[in-house]
């Protein structure tokens, strides 16, 4: 499996390190501190026995106190107490670079060690920065050049010719709102290679798909079948058929997707698989659909279409990158993608070449806004929402963008960047494509969320979700590996199979125990003592 997205590639990094033998559990005390990693959070306190210091919210005073269950920590309040500087490290911007030394090492600590603490210190006191520390941490087990691996270009060419064989399907899997297909369609040129696409979730479809399979793999052609996960039922029927099928040497199936838990397991484990998602940010966006949209099309008469486009472009990147804020962006995923996208070109060219006439110029105040506002706001991109606040948001961001005030040159994109007054982000001079994407180059690569209308700690918010949906998944993982130990064990023709911490129980149910016994404890004695 290749990860294109980092924050998966390290949680799977992550748990292998701390589940291997060689590594973390090669001492105990690692393996207790990789569980409080993984289940501190899990531990409760009583509000009353919560102590007050100055600096830290209740949040950050609740896991210090927790993480003063291991031995190493038994001095951080004393050591947060009395060292100021700690206070000044906690605001930095990257934290996770200078994490100061607070634990006591009876004995020095392995490399490992000492990077598990600094890890375990950035989750109590600056969640936001897990991720970020998560990297550092197995970098420095594994090498600085281990984690650049996965920021460089793939070579997609030379996997698909050297490295797949004809019967296997190589599994092209990206988030919601990209589509890979095209990188395919780019290799396929390349490669003087001829490939079929299908488009998957109607009947005729399973039939067309069928009928193309059978003779491409006698051919030796090329099939990508596209959007497979709106028909996971057939997929099954896929996955057999391909281990029936004889095939031509020169043979591939391409499977497009959007990652989706309902695709079949078996073709997951038959396949190669290949997981994208697009680089964050507006710049990126504005690059994509500039590349996306012919240069020709983008050009064409009158002269005012180009700055559409452009609006449009903009409009498109701010709606997509405030799903990565959900639910402060949105109030939750919806499915904006590049259809909506080239749905909204056609309407933008049919209404100028309705109203223009073949005309070489459109004045500002004959384009109609009015239709298009309609179209885009209720249609185009509305028909995907469900929500009347996220609806009245879609509305303005329409009004705001498709006016005729964007054709004067102080025309604001932005007001009040970073919440400084008077620093706007306007709109470009100029009516030729070429200008605009002079424009969209000098943009910074970084952007805050104040580009989209939110507030610059919503960043903050969504490291720290990411960061609590690593752990979840680190959870999940650890917990199949745990019954899997468990079904292994018992399948061997021991007299008492054990699980790993020998009491022969699923890791859910311990898992669920402790839970319990948790909330147990918070509740006071007399009512205890009543239920029982």
């Amino acid at each position: 499996m290749v990860l294109a997205g980092q924050s998966n590639a390290c949680m799977g990094n992550v748990y292998a390190i701390c589940s291997s033998p060689l590594s973390v559990t090669s001492e105990p005390d690692y393996e207790v501190e990789f569980q409080h990693l993984l289940r501190g959070s899990e531990k409760q306190l009583h509000d009353r026995s919560i102590p007050k210091y100055k600096g830290l919210t209740n949040d950050k005073v609740l896991a210090m106190m927790r993480l003063t269950k291991l031995p190493a920590f038994k001095g951080l309040p004393n050591f947060v107490a009395s060292d100021n500087e700690f206070f000044n490290w906690i605001e930095e911007v990257s934290p996770e670079h200078d994490v100061p030394h607070c634990w006591n090492e009876t004995k020095p600590f392995t490399g490992v060690g000492k990077a598990l603490h600094r890890l375990l210190v950035i989750q109590a006191f600056r969640p936001d920065r897990l991720l970020a520390a998560t990297h550092i941490f197995v970098s420095s087990i594994m090498g600085e050049q281990f984690m650049l691996a996965a920021e460089s270009e793939l070579d997609l060419a030379n996997i698909v010719e050297n490295e797949v064989k004809p019967s296997t399907p190589v599994l092209m899997c990206s988030v919601i709102g990209y589509d890979a297909s095209g990188r395919l369609d780019d290799l396929a040129a390349e490669q003087g290679k001829q490939i079929t696409s299908i488009a998957i979730g109607s009947a005729e479809g399973f039939s067309l798909a069928d009928k193309c399979i059978n003779s491409a793999s006698k051919s030796g052609r090329w099939v990508m079948l596209k959007n497979v996960h709106l028909a996971p039922q057939w997929l099954v029927t896929l996955e057999k058929k391909l281990h029936t099928l004889s095939t031509h040497p020169g043979f591939r199936l391409f499977l497009t997707m959007e990652i989706n838990p309902k695709v079949p397991v078996n073709l997951l484990r038959a396949g190669r698989i290949f997981v994208f998602e697009p680089p964050p940010g507006v710049k990126a966006n504005l690059l994509r659909t500039f590349s996306a949209v012919p240069a020709a099309r983008m050009c064409k008469a009158p002269n005012e279409r180009a700055r559409l486009y452009f609006l449009l472009a903009w409009f498109h990147a701010i709606i997509q990158e405030r799903l990565r804020y959900v639910p402060l962006g949105w109030s939750k995923k919806y499915e904006f993608n590049e259809s909506d996208l080239r749905c909204a070109c056609d309407t933008l060219d049919v209404w100028i070449d309705t109203v223009a006439k073949g005309r070489s110029n459109l004045p500002p105040d004959k384009v109609p806004w009015d239709a298009l506002r309609t179209l885009f706001s209720q249609s185009i991109y509305g028909g995907r929402i469900d929500n009347d606040f996220d609806q009245r948001l879609l509305t303005t961001f329409i009004k705001k963008l498709f006016t005729a005030k964007s054709y004067e040159s102080d025309f604001a994109l932005v007001e009040e960047v970073d919440g400084v007054k008077g620093r706007n982000i306007r709109m470009p001079d100029g009516i030729r494509r070429e200008q605009y994407l002079q424009f969209i180059e000098k943009l910074p690569e970084q952007q805050t969320p104040s580009w989209l209308g939110l507030p610059n700690n919503a960043e903050k918010v969504l490291l720290t979700n990411r960061g609590s949906e690593m752990i979840t998944n680190l959870l999940k993982m650890q917990l199949l590996e745990d019954d899997d130990d468990l079904a292994y064990t018992s399948s061997s023709h021991e007299e008492k199979p054990t699980s790993p911490t020998g009491d022969g129980r699923p890791a859910w149910m311990r898992s669920l125990q402790e839970t319990a016994f948790n909330w147990l404890s918070l509740i006071p004695k007399v009512y205890y003592t009543a239920l029982l």
